[in-house]
C-alpha cells in the first residue's frame, strides 16, 4: 500500500494505491472519511480491479484543514492519514477539478499523465524506417520469398 502526497493542499488530490491481492477481484470496498467537514470531501475509485488492486483518489473539501482519516473497509481494512493544509495553491472552492466526483464513483484514478508528440512523431518514423528496410530487402537481387 502506498500513499501518493500524504500531505496535500486545499483541493490537491491525493492517491491510495493498493498493490494486486489486498482486496478480493472486483470487490466493492466500503470508504469512510473522517475530517474537518469531511462530508464535503471527495473522492473515486472504491472497487477492486481483477487482480484484488485499488486505486482511490482522495480530495478534501474546499474549507478542509488539519488531519483526515480514509478508512477502507472490505475483505481485509486498512485507514490511510492525510494532512490537508492552507499553503499557496488553497481556493475558495474546488469546483474547478472535475477529475474526482463529488461521493463515490467507480473506476481508475486519473493520474495526469498525456502522450507526448515526440512519443508519436518517433513512433511513426521508427514505423516507417521499418518498412523502408523490409521494402529494401525484398528487392534486394537473389532474393527468394520463403513459402
Amino acid at each position: 500500500m502506498t500513499i501518493d502526497h500524504p500531505v496535500v493542499d486545499t483541493c490537491e488530490l491525493s492517491s491510495i494505491v493498493f498493490s494486486a491481492g489486498f482486496f478480493d477481484p472486483g470487490e466493492d470496498v466500503d470508504v469512510g472519511i473522517s475530517g474537518a467537514n469531511a462530508a464535503d470531501a471527495s473522492y473515486s475509485g472504491d472497487v477492486a480491479d481483477a487482480e484484488g488492486a485499488l486505486a482511490l483518489t482522495f480530495r478534501p473539501p474546499a474549507d478542509g484543514n488539519g488531519r483526515y482519516t480514509v478508512s477502507f473497509d472490505g475483505s481485509r481494512s486498512y485507514t490511510a492519514l492525510i494532512t490537508v493544509s492552507h499553503g499557496h495553491d488553497a481556493a475558495v472552492s474546488c469546483d474547478h477539478d472535475p477529475a474526482v466526483a463529488s461521493g463515490s464513483v467507480t473506476g481508475l484514478a486519473r493520474t495526469g499523465g498525456d502522450v507526448s508528440p515526440w512519443m508519436i512523431g518517433g513512433g511513426a518514423i521508427a514505423l516507417l524506417a521499418g518498412g523502408v528496410l523490409v521494402t529494401a530487402a525484398a528487392r534486394r537481387p537473389g532474393h527468394r520469398p520463403t513459402r
